[in-house]
Formats: C-alpha cells, structure tokens, sequence
C-alpha cells in the first residue's frame, strides 16, 4: 500500500488516541465517569531551576521570561443531570502556565481571561415582599425571574499522591469525576476509586482566601463516597455568616435565618475578616423584628428605609452584607501562598509551596525527586462546580 506522509500521521495519532482511551476505560472501577478524555496538544509545563525565586506579588518578574509557557484554552463539558447547567460551553479562550523551581519551593505563575471579577459570594439581601432577609444563589436561577449566580472566581489543580491513582497519567482528573449519582447524593461529586487512591487538590477561591489572605484551599482527596473532596489539617478557613434567631415579639416563635455579623458603613464588601469580629469593626446582629429591622450592638439596621440593602436590578445593593466570614487557613491546609491580581481582562496568579511539604498523612504530592508529574488544570468562572476543564498537562523539572 502506497501511504503518504500525512495519511500515516493521521493512522498514527488515531491509533494512540484508540489506546489512550482503552487504558481509561478499562482502568475505571465505576461507570459514572464524565465524559471520555479529551485529547490535549501542547501538555508540557516545563518548570526552570532557579536560584533567585520569583517574589510572590502578582506581578510578573523578569525571571519569568526564561521560563516556557503553556498556553490553552479550556471548555465548560456537558456531564450528564445538568449538573453544569448555565455554564456548558463556556469557553476560557486562553491560559497560559508558567513554572520554576529551586532546592526549595516549586512556584507557578497562571494568567486566564476573565473579564469579570466575581467577589460577591451570596450575599445577603432584604426583600420588602416578604420582609424577609435573603441569600443570593451559588448557581444560576432559570424560574422566572431568571438570575446569574453570585459566586467566586476560581481555578483548581490536581495532582496524583505517590502515583497511587491507576490509569492517573491517562486520566488525570477525570479519574475521580463521578456524575450521575443520586440527586441526594449531589449528582456529581469527586472520590477515588479505591482506598489506596489519594489525589492531592489546590484550590484557588478568589472570596474564600485568595485575594484576602493569599492562599490557596490546600485540599485532597479519597475515596468517602459520595464526597471525597477534604481539606488538609490545619485550622482557620471561611464560616457561613448565617444564624437563626425568632422573630421579636412572634408567638408561637417563629424562626428565621438572618445574617450573624456586618459592618456599620462599609459598602460593596465581599467577606468579613475574623480579625474585624475580634476587634469590634464587625457587629453581632442579636434581634430582628417582624419587619426585618436587625439590632445589633449600637444601633439598628431598618432595610425598608435604606433600599441600599435590597436588591439593585441584576446586583445587589451596596450594602448587601457577605455570605462568608474569613480567616487565614493555618496548618498544612495553608501550605501554599499566593497573590492574585485582576487587571480587568483577567487574572494574574503567582503562588509557591514547598518541593516537600514534610506532609505524612499522604495528602500532599511530593515534588522532590523532580520526576514528571501529570496533573489537571480547572478554571471556574463565577461557579460553584461548573468548570472548564484541561486534563493531561505534564509538569517536568529542567534539571
């Protein structure tokens, strides 16, 4: 047979995509994985010895030109239950990693266009209708009136624990993705197939750390159905601002679910640090009447009289009061620091861990030996879990 240069390449690339495919199949324990991998061109992140490390800042050294980048672009899949409902196809036309490295921490640098900075994770709000105080959905809300999500920005990254994840360099990320599940059980949820499987997380969330105490969520998982997505040791992290407290004066009581802390004359805020409940900056909101009006320690909130605490057409009003309270995460759950800056088009992200982190409860990967190191790369853009994905990436230490 007489075959020219580009049929065989074709035959080539189709014949390794068959295989690829075949070692993911048939290295899954469950049948309710994602979709099928997709392929990747462009994979390597070549990470380059350092002696003077980048200093972790937001803004791009010098050093960093030495350094190759890996650019792509990432799509919002289609999982089955319309579990990414609102975001399928979303598409975050580019990405681009950078890496180094010296005897002691690893450092990335990731850019990705992002045109809205989204810091406004369900907020709390008043409607007049019901004299009721209110959250803002995580997700979007397709009854009529149809409402975007109020969320935050992220990007997640996961790595195999001492190799321990079968068919992990095929797979990657794909290998712990299980949809289809139970609607009780959260429909799509991420766990490892077997008790042996770990899979080291970095989570990057723009309110909860990221761009108040520069760290990333340092995660990991296992193989607890139906979630095996569990933070590293450590203390601190974020809170719900939430409390019960009965309607002053109602009888029989009635219960209803108000914001625990705010902060008298500040606007447009996404989070209250818990040094500002320490200090007294944050009030203890102890009553609400049957009107809405909240007491706290010093005064009164009546959010009739001031609409700014209402909803504003597709927002909220300036002082809608955060969903979350904040502390910096301590312990191995905050191993890995970072500054993050929007330019208005985008993100600018450099972070740093340790080459080892010393860890021994197999919840951290270890970069040490420099070997080669598959990972996934997620980009979440204003979602809860809906994220575009690129799996397969390889990171590699120029020795």
């Amino acid at each position: 047979m007489n075959w020219q240069p580009s049929k065989f390449k074709f035959v080539m690339l189709l014949l390794t995509t068959i295989g690829l495919t075949a070692l993911y199949v048939g290295s899954c324990t469950n049948d309710d994985h994602l979709i099928s991998v997709p392929n990747v061109e462009g994979k390597d992140l070549v990470s380059i010895k350092v002696t003077t490390p980048p200093t972790i800042d937001g803004t791009i050294d010098v050093m960093w030109e030495n350094a190759p980048k890996l650019k792509f672009e990432a799509v919002v899949p289609d999982p089955t239950g319309d579990i990414f409902r609102g975001y399928v196809g979303n598409n975050i036309p580019s990405v681009t990693l950078r890496s180094a490295y010296d005897d002691q921490n690893i450092y990335f640098l990731a850019e990705w266009v992002d045109p809205t900075k989204s810091l406004s994770r369900e907020p709390w709000y008043f409607d007049p209708t019901s004299n009721l105080w209110k959250q803002e959905a995580g997700a979007p809300i397709f009854i009529a009136p149809t409402r975007a999500a109020f969320y935050e920005d992220k990007i997640a990254m996961l790595w195999n624990v001492d190799n321990s994840v079968s068919g992990w360099n095929a797979a990657t990320c794909y290998k712990s993705c299980h949809t289809g599940l139970p609607a009780l059980d959260g429909s799509g949820r991420h766990f490892t197939n077997n008790a042996s499987e770990r899979i080291d997380m970095w989570h990057w969330k723009s309110v909860r750390g990221g761009v108040n105490t520069d760290q990333f969520d340092d995660q990991f998982q296992d193989n607890s159905y139906p979630n095996g997505r569990k933070s590293d040791s450590g203390a601190g992290g974020y809170s719900d601002n939430a409390q019960n407290l009965v309607i002053t004066g109602s009888s029989p009581a009635v219960t209803v679910k108000v914001p625990k802390y705010f902060i008298p004359t500040r606007t447009n805020y996404g989070w209250i640090m818990k040094t500002e409940i320490d200090n007294g900056t944050a009030k203890q909101i102890t009553s609400v009447d049957a009107n809405g009006v909240l007491t706290y320690d010093g005064g009164t909130i009546d959010p009739i009289a001031d609409v700014d605490f209402q909803r504003a057409g597709a927002g909220v009003g300036a002082k809608a009061i955060p969903g979350i309270t904040m502390s910096p995460y301590e312990g191995s759950r905050g191993d890995i620091t970072c500054k993050a800056v929007h330019t208005g088009s985008g993100w600018i992200l450099e972070f740093k861990r340790a080459l080892n982190t010393g860890d021994t409860e197999r919840k951290d990967v270890d970069f040490s030996s420099l070997d080669d190191q598959y990972f996934g790369f997620g980009v979440f853009d204003n979602a809860q879990i809906a994220h575009a994905i690129k799996p397969n990436l390889l990171l590699k230490f120029q020795k």
